[in-house]
């Protein structure tokens, strides 16, 4: 029979083997959640000034003259986007 002491000592090693696969996981799901978050915050960046420069370069071209269809084929926005531009 496992003397009180060898228990007590098992149960010690298990709760910190325990503990620390715990620590460790939330340490790696965070690192993780960051880099991720991290790579979309960026992604959305660049989109929305890319975005912003497509509707500065319209304006432009607006301005200049050009007809619509021809803006909305160069910078791929839409009807409605210039629309907005005009209004």
């Amino acid at each position: 029979m496992i003397s009180f002491e060898a228990s007590k000592m098992a149960y010690r090693d298990i709760k910190n083997s325990i503990d620390t696969a715990k620590r460790e996981g939330k340490e790696e799901g965070l690192a993780e959640g960051m880099e991720k978050g991290l790579a979309e915050g960026m992604k959305k960046g660049m989109e929305k000034g890319m975005n912003k420069r497509s509707l500065e370069i319209a304006r432009k071209m607006l301005a200049n003259g050009m007809d619509a269809a021809t803006v909305m084929e160069i910078t791929g926005l839409s009807e409605s986007q210039l629309q907005q531009l005009k209004g």
